[in-house]
């Protein structure tokens, strides 16, 4: 296989507003994808991708008003069942706006603290919830009319010793497979005291140390067999997790054990960690990086490959493909207002 070691950029625009957040999909009943924007105004701003010879700025499809404050968190998903894609949007005042059909269907208020991650959790029966955590510390689940649990980190025993607030600093729903090969969906949340929380149905199955406070995670394949032990996919499922850092380290998980050697650092605090899979079978996975730095960076297998540097720190990562050749581009959003769209060659 040909690494791809370094990044092109297809489109560089500018947008009229404060973006905290960036979603890409089909979502509401649009037959293309589009790019969705969370405001600190609090707008939900949707854009058509951008075309051959456009302007500097994207050209605007839609505004929504949330009837919140700022936006910290998006997530696309049928959770309604109406026949297209919603939109859920974490406020920082604890409020979450569902959307359907560019109405607002439910207002969900879980607490007074940011709304920082939504994930969607699946069972084995197809059953799915929305999990929601927050800088103070709640972990809550729900459909869009009912609650389903609620868990508070400073309940958990081994943090009831903690002089501090434990806070959630980041969730992962994730499909994990044990080292005998049972396969199941848990959550992952992980918090400020270096602990990762595996949850299940608001339970704590296991609680794991981390080598840092991780910021960010994300599943793939990252390390083959041979370098992560036991790390490889059983029965189709992938078991790796890559634990991104505050203090710029990454670590593989795999099989509910977070390997001692580190995957990489950048030596700064990290805030956002997505996978790139590969287009050829068998191949790992690559992994982007960033965080309090200028640029986006690349990872396989543990080396960096390539980085791209950017007008600004990266606030929110997504792929699409956007000039529809087959394979998934990447697109951020910057502090500086800028939608950088990337093609990795």
């Amino acid at each position: 296989m040909k690494l791809k070691t370094s990044f092109k950029c297809l489109a560089l625009k500018r947008v009229l507003a404060k973006c905290n957040r960036l979603a890409v999909g089909h979502v509401f009943r649009y037959s293309t994808q589009v790019i969705i924007l969370g405001c600190e105004d609090g707008v939900i701003r949707v854009y058509d991708f951008p075309t051959a010879g456009s302007r500097d700025e994207l050209k605007l499809k839609c505004t929504l008003e949330t009837k919140g404050g700022p936006i910290q968190s998006l997530l696309l998903h049928d959770i309604t069942k109406f026949g297209s894609i919603d939109l859920l949007v974490g406020h920082s005042g604890g409020v979450i706006t569902i959307f359907c059909n560019e109405q607002i269907v439910n207002r969900c208020s879980f607490s007074e603290q940011s709304v920082d991650e939504l994930q969607v959790d699946h069972d084995a029966t197809g059953n799915l919830s929305v999990v929601v955590g927050d800088n103070g510390g709640n972990i809550n689940a729900f459909l869009p009319y009912q609650p389903l649990w609620r868990l508070r980190l400073s309940d958990i025993p081994l943090l009831q010793s903690v002089s501090k607030q434990p806070v959630v600093t980041c969730l992962l729903a994730a499909n994990l497979s044990s080292s005998s090969g049972n396969v199941s969906n848990y959550v992952l949340a992980c918090d400020d005291c270096q602990r990762l929380h595996v949850l299940q149905q608001g339970s704590v199955v296991q609680t794991l140390y981390t080598h840092t406070v991780v910021t960010a995670m994300c599943s793939g394949q990252f390390l083959p067999e041979t370098e992560a032990e036991t790390g490889g996919p059983i029965n189709g499922v992938t078991s790796q997790i890559a634990l991104a850092g505050q203090d710029g380290s990454i670590y593989i998980m795999s099989h509910f054990q977070i390997y001692s050697v580190e995957y990489g650092s950048v030596h700064l605090p990290l805030t956002q960690v997505m996978t790139l899979p590969t287009s050829d079978d068998g191949e790992m996975d690559y992994l982007l990086c960033a965080g309090h730095f200028n640029s986006v960076m690349l990872y396989h297998t543990g080396k960096l490959i390539t980085k791209y540097t950017t007008s600004d720190w990266v606030n929110s990562m997504a792929t699409a493909d956007v000039d529809n050749d087959g394979e998934k581009e990447v697109i951020i959003s910057c502090l500086d207002d800028t939608i950088h769209f990337l093609k990795v060659t």
